[in-house]
């Protein structure tokens, strides 16, 4: 298994190095291809508030953003003169759906997909915000990056989140191409009482071992403060540039519901994160 096609969300200008970045780095490593994608974010409709009056169509946060494609799409093809993959950039309008549904629609096609953090710098809405829908709805693995990350740098030293469950397994498998060229990688489980079961620990490093990953034990806590801050812990501690866990949550009436440990990463995040569901 190899990631062969990668899409990339480009949806901020200020951002686009962080963001091309660790994609490149993994594009080289696999020979990629490179999909640059910008998705033009819908009008919004407000209710003029009189009784029978016509709504009032405001396409400001689109002319903004359409301003800014052109300077998105140098970025991106400056980028990749030079590297050994092949690319092509998409533009495109959502229409009448959100942005997060067309990066979703494009992003199935591809073995990963790579997207931005959400910024509170951001204006409200979601056409900015689409990393944490893309995660939970497009069925593929999602690299997050933070706004912060500064390096090309990842995947050289991994830590996998482990706790048996679905997404934590989807995870791990979705990030073996990267797992198995790590430098180093370990397991941590975060466990809710010290009676938990060590048995799924050992097995999946075992399984990772035979892949040809170097990792050779887990590590088991038990949390006293909550998983995802217990994670931060260990992330900090083993200097990972790289965190593979599942994304856990759900999508009601295009409201996303997340599970301690994801919400937590989504916001306080350092580094990269690989999620799945």
């Amino acid at each position: 298994m190899s990631y062969k096609t990668i899409l990339v969300h480009c949806n901020d200008k200020r951002r686009m190095k962080p963001l091309l970045a660790p994609t490149l780095t993994l594009a080289s490593a696999f020979q990629a291809h490179v999909v640059g994608l910008s998705v033009v974010p819908p009008v919004s409709v407000v209710a003029t508030g009189a009784v029978g009056g016509p709504p009032i169509i405001v396409d400001a946060h689109c002319e903004l953003y359409r301003q800014d494609v052109p300077d998105m799409r140098r970025q991106f093809e400056e980028a990749m003169l030079g590297r050994p993959v092949t690319s092509e950039w998409r533009e495109t309008d959502s229409g009448p759906f959100g942005v997060a549904d067309i990066v979703v629609e494009h992003g199935r096609a591809a073995d990963l997909i790579v997207a931005g953090q959400t910024d509170d710098d951001w204006p409200p809405g979601d056409w900015l915000d689409v990393a944490d829908r893309v995660a939970i709805e497009s069925g593929r693995p999602v690299l997050i990056v933070p706004n912060g990350w500064t390096s090309a740098q990842v995947g050289d030293r991994a830590l996998v989140a482990w706790n048996g469950r679905r997404e934590a397994a989807r995870a791990v498998f979705d990030a073996l191409p990267v797992l198995k060229q790590a430098k180093a990688v370990k397991v941590v489980s975060i466990a809710e009482s010290a009676d938990d079961e060590q048995q799924a620990n050992v097995d999946i490093c075992t399984t990772l071992v035979r892949h040809g990953v170097k990792t050779d034990k887990t590590n088991r806590i038990v949390a006293s403060v909550g998983a995802g801050p217990a994670l931060m812990v260990e992330v900090d501690a083993f200097a990972a540039d790289l965190v593979v866990m599942g994304c856990y949550g759900h999508s009601r009436l295009r409201e996303l519901v997340f599970g301690g440990a994801t919400r937590h990463f989504l916001q306080k995040m350092r580094g990269p994160v690989l999620m799945s569901h």
